[in-house]
């Protein structure tokens, strides 16, 4: 709405701009030419700001009427004292000038992605039309009162005009793109992530294990996943309640995310359980993690002081969780057989009294590894 009516306004200015031609007037002149200038000055002050609530930038709303007023008050009062043409066009050639520079530096690109590039694209443009104008304002300057009286028929103007309007045109197409490929990526970010804990959703998690499978078997690097599953998890929302079973799955998505290393992903497995994708991890380095995991989510209480439905005597409470790990080294690449084996470890550390790791680091010590290379055995981390 504010590109709409800063456009509106622009071509309202433009359209006063040129009402000389169709009606000479040589006492009127100055009057239509300040009185255009003002409030294409405004419309492109609007459109500006819409710029930067797209950007996310802080907008000032006044700045839009400070341009107005400023504009309208020097031009008043310039015409009350009968002061040369000169000077009333160079002061809003100036102000035009400056209201694209704003507007250029608010089309600043930030990063090397498509969309950085089409700010900075939007941001040249803008840039070309104060320069433009600048050389104008230049001209006009330079030029004498003889000269001036015939300014608004000058060739220049039709040049000018279709420049700007060619401009705003390619930038409201450009920033249009912008706001289509963002509205994309939402969309995207929303079929992927959990509502609740902001990890991967299970239809994420498996997009993600595709393309760490692929790469890994690729290049024959290990590739570790981790299944872990909160303790009693139903017994929490059958005692406390549903709001603070929510409260304990973010606490504990944060915690798990705290204790990962760079690259590793976590996605929502199912309710309770969190799945943990770890590229060029092998079966030893996958249960040190895990265990890593499960430490941090033991000694770390979980604050429900917050929640409404809790009385006041109640601030924390105890989480525990059981982890199933595996590795490609004992069970392959093949991302069905991963899922199993994790989930199947799971199970046995939930049969063998939770709040514990199980994987398949007996069977590296007995059988050659999936991926076909050397296993370097390390005694006291299997121990």
């Amino acid at each position: 709405m504010h590109w709409v009516r800063g456009l509106a306004m622009m071509g309202l200015g433009l359209c006063i701009y040129f009402i000389p031609l169709i009606t000479p007037d040589d006492n009127q002149r100055s009057v239509y030419v300040a009185t255009s200038m003002t409030m294409f000055a405004l419309g492109v002050s609007i459109y500006v700001n819409g710029i930067r609530m797209l950007r996310g930038y802080r907008i000032y709303r006044y700045r839009t009427l400070l341009v107005m007023t400023t504009l309208l008050a020097c031009n008043a009062v310039m015409l009350n004292m009968h002061a040369a043409d000169k000077w009333i066009i160079l002061s809003n050639l100036l102000v035009l000038v400056w209201v694209f520079s704003y507007g250029s530096r608010s089309l600043t690109g930030h990063g090397r992605d498509f969309v950085a590039q089409v700010f900075w694209l939007c941001c040249s443009l803008f840039g070309g039309i104060s320069l433009m104008l600048g050389l104008f304002a230049i001209e006009v300057g330079l030029s004498d009162e003889t000269t001036l009286v015939t300014f608004i028929h000058w060739p220049v103007h039709a040049y000018l005009t279709t420049a700007i309007m060619l401009v705003l045109t390619i930038v409201t197409s450009l920033l249009l793109l912008v706001m289509n490929v963002r509205t994309q990526a939402g969309l995207q970010a929303i079929a992927t992530l959990d509502g609740l804990t902001g990890v991967l959703n299970r239809r994420g998690l498996q997009e993600a294990a595709n393309r760490m499978q692929a790469v890994s078997q690729r290049i024959s690097l290990p590739m570790g996943m981790l299944i872990i599953d909160l303790d009693y998890f139903k017994k929490v929302n059958d005692v406390y309640g549903h709001l603070v079973g929510d409260v304990v799955l973010k606490s504990c998505a944060g915690n798990i995310r705290g204790a990962l290393r760079g690259g590793d992903v976590i996605g929502r497995y199912g309710g309770e359980e969190f799945c943990i994708l770890l590229p060029n991890t092998g079966e030893q380095e996958a249960m040190v993690l895990a265990e890593r995991i499960r430490r941090t989510i033991e000694v770390t209480p979980v604050s429900i002081a917050g929640v409404e439905s809790m009385s006041d005597d109640t601030h924390a409470i105890k989480c525990t969780v059981s982890v199933g790990a595996v590795s490609s080294e004992t069970v392959g690449y093949a991302l069905d057989g991963m899922f199993a084996a994790a989930d199947q470890n799971l199970y046995k550390a939930k049969q063998n009294g939770r709040n514990r790791v199980a994987s398949n680091i007996e069977l590296l010590m007995t059988q050659p590894p999936a991926t076909g290379k050397p296993v370097k055995r390390n005694a006291s981390v299997i121990a």
